[in-house]
Formats: structure tokens, C-alpha cells, sequence
């Protein structure tokens, strides 16, 4: 079962409450620079949440993204 698919589709609040990945290397390039949503990688417009960080590491350097996702009413 697919958490982040349940949440998106079904589960009150969508996006906006789907759990954030365990890695910064789960993120793709649009998710880490805030362009896309965290949860669906849809593009985000207006009513975006701010979800958090998610932190990962490459040997030595710290890498952190804060993430969003689309709003309770954006309903995708």
C-alpha cells in the first residue's frame, strides 16, 4: 500500500497531511527547491502549505529541503 497515494486521494486534508519522506534523496529536484508538492509532484500555485524539513546527508554536508505540499482545497 502506497501511504502518499492513500493520502492524496482519499484521506481528509490530502496533500496537506500525507506523511513527508524519510530522505532529502526521496525529494526530486522540483520538491526540494519548493516548486512542486511533496506529497503528489504536482506544480503548486496559490494556497500551498508549508509542510517541514526533510533532512538527509552525503558523507559529511548536511542537506535539508523545506517542503510543501497543495492545500486542503487545491483537491487533487
Amino acid at each position: 500500500m502506497d501511504v502518499r497515494t492513500e493520502a492524496v486521494e482519499g484521506g481528509p486534508g490530502g496533500c496537506a497531511v500525507a506523511p513527508l519522506p524519510e530522505s532529502f534523496h526521496d525529494l526530486t529536484i522540483e520538491q526540494a527547491r519548493g516548486y512542486a508538492c511533496v506529497a503528489c509532484g504536482e506544480p503548486l500555485g496559490f494556497g500551498r502549505v508549508y509542510r517541514g524539513v526533510v533532512v538527509g546527508h552525503d558523507g559529511g554536508y548536511l542537506l535539508d529541503a523545506d517542503v510543501w505540499a497543495c492545500g486542503p482545497a487545491a483537491g487533487r
